[in-house]
């Protein structure tokens, strides 16, 4: 195993546009999407190119890394019904005419003329195309796997951080924050030192990314050579992740997002793994637990109609139909009768879902709470899509505890053996206690990841399951598309329940 740990310090200056480009009007059809053929020419850049084309840098396919384009290199650029600088408009985007399959080693064309004619295309010349933008290119060294790790280890700040105890109430701050990427990459180093026991060999480029601002992360991602990589695991908040995420689509490098829940990460961008849960496999997993648990009962869902609840409503109302369970939807606007609707319907399940902005999503936690404990009979079951307990500080456990609260708990299990092992295992190596989750997180996506790779090859990347989970990791991960062009998303979500202060898993399957 090899460590590389560098720091960004030194900007890159912007590249220029390039010579101009003359405009091919060659077309292939690709697993039924249509694109332009571009032979690169002296002094072109991908910018230039896609420019040309009327596209987006970000939707140009490259058999090779973006940044090291050569003379005689092709480019690929989707039909998208784009007016070109010579007045003429691009293609349908679809081929209307079945073409031969990749399989059988040839390629439909389609001249200026619009005449198909067929010609023998090389198999190791052909893009392999998941989505209308992505490519799997082959792996840097087939004996060992490339890794690099993008975060803020903030180590120009290190005389102010300490990484033996945790203050509460440093909570937010750069101190903490750094302290949590600090054990984030403690976390990556204990999975990195199993799969070297186990013979495999992964070379590690850590870059250390001080500041948010794109020209930051750029200036990181090319000085540090991040496109000369196998994968790229990202702990970034939501702008730099961003910024790396395009740059990694350009380079044709697939990018782990650790714990952002936002689905928009995925979109348009088929080269994401989002680690935390799918909104369907959350709403997956409540409507399970409601039907096994509650059989019968009414469910209410509270909901305030904003747009950034639109997804997780379609998503869950879509489980509750699937397991057939009557719902009602309540505007917590207009949810005057909440307290009377739910002492009439019995045991009920109450499945919050509102979300608006922070401060008023705290206010309103504690009312629900307020008038959930006032039904005396028949007291509710409390579904949240988010742990309140992590988000709120001084939310009632009592008052949680009673409504047998269910959520989507991120915190240490210890009456998990595999959980309690590395927290013995980190406390050990580093004498301090894992004060969150992304300890293990970074164990669990280094083993399954390398794992994936050196067992499946790029493959991997077509289809990311594993029969088997490698020994040691503790969260369960299994990756799918909601959509062709989109990235991956963890289809497997845990719900826990919480019991004598304490939460437990919830497994309906079990029951």
């Amino acid at each position: 195993m090899v460590l590389l740990v560098t720091m960004s310090i030194d900007a890159m200056a912007q590249m220029p546009g390039g010579v101009s480009v003359k405009v091919s009007h060659k077309t292939q059809v690709m697993n039924g999407r249509r694109f332009y053929i571009h032979v690169v020419e002296q002094g072109q850049t991908v910018y230039a190119i896609s420019r040309a084309y009327g596209l987006k840098e970000v939707e140009a396919v490259t058999k090779k890394d973006v940044h090291f384009l050569q003379v005689g290199d092709t480019v690929w650029l989707p039909c998208k019904g784009q007016r070109l600088p010579d007045g003429t408009v691009a293609p349908p985007a679809v081929d209307p005419v079945p073409t031969t399959t990749p399989t059988q080693g040839t390629a439909s064309y389609t001249e200026g003329n619009g005449q198909g004619v067929s010609s023998t295309a090389k198999q190791d010349t052909e893009p392999e195309v998941l989505g209308p933008t992505a490519e799997i290119r082959p792996r840097i060294d087939p004996r060992k796997v490339v890794v690099s790790v993008m975060m803020p280890l903030n180590l120009s700040q290190m005389d102010k951080i300490s990484t033996s105890k945790f203050d509460v109430e440093q909570r937010g701050k750069i101190v903490y924050k750094s302290l949590e990427f600090i054990q984030f990459y403690e976390g990556l180093l204990m999975g990195l030192e199993s799969l070297e026991q186990r013979g495999y060999d992964v070379v590690v480029n850590v870059v250390d990314v001080e500041g948010g601002s794109d020209e930051v992360v750029e200036a990181a991602f090319r000085s540090h050579h991040v496109a000369e990589s196998d994968l790229l695991i990202t702990m970034l908040t939501r702008q730099p992740f961003e910024k790396a995420s395009k740059l990694a689509q350009m380079a044709n490098l697939f990018v782990v997002n650790p714990v952002s829940d936002r689905q928009e990460i995925v979109k348009g961008n088929p080269y994401v793994f989002k680690c935390m849960p799918s909104v369907e496999a959350r709403a997956k997993a409540i409507a399970q637990a409601i039907h096994y648990s509650l059989a019968g009962s009414e469910v209410f869902v509270i909901h305030s109609g904003s747009k950034a609840e639109k997804n997780t409503l379609q998503a869950l109302t879509a489980e509750l139909e699937r397991e057939g369970l009557h719902y009602t939807l309540v505007d917590w606007a207009k949810a005057q009768k909440l307290t009377s609707m739910l002492k009439n319907s019995g045991r009920a399940a109450v499945v919050s879902i509102y979300d608006q902005e922070r401060s008023k999503n705290r206010i309103y936690a504690s009312q629900l709470l307020n008038r959930l404990a006032s039904v005396k009979s028949g007291t509710p079951y409390l579904f949240t899509f988010d742990d309140w307990t992590s988000l709120y500080s001084d939310i009632d456990f009592s008052q949680l505890q009673s409504l047998n609260y269910h959520t989507f708990y991120g915190d240490w299990q210890m009456s998990d053996p595999l959980q309690k092992a590395f927290v013995e295992r980190f406390r050990e190596k580093f004498k301090t206690e894992p004060v969150s989750g992304y300890a293990g997180m970074a164990n669990d996506i280094v083993l399954y990841f390398v794992s994936g790779l050196q067992q499946k090859g790029t493959d991997f990347f077509r289809n990311p399951s594993l029969s088997n989970s490698p020994e040691g990791v503790m969260y369960p991960l299994r990756f799918g598309h909601s959509r062709e062009d989109w990235g991956f998303e963890n289809q497997e979500a845990v719900l826990y329940r919480m019991r004598d202060y304490q939460f437990e898993v919830v497994n309906p399957s079990r029951r």
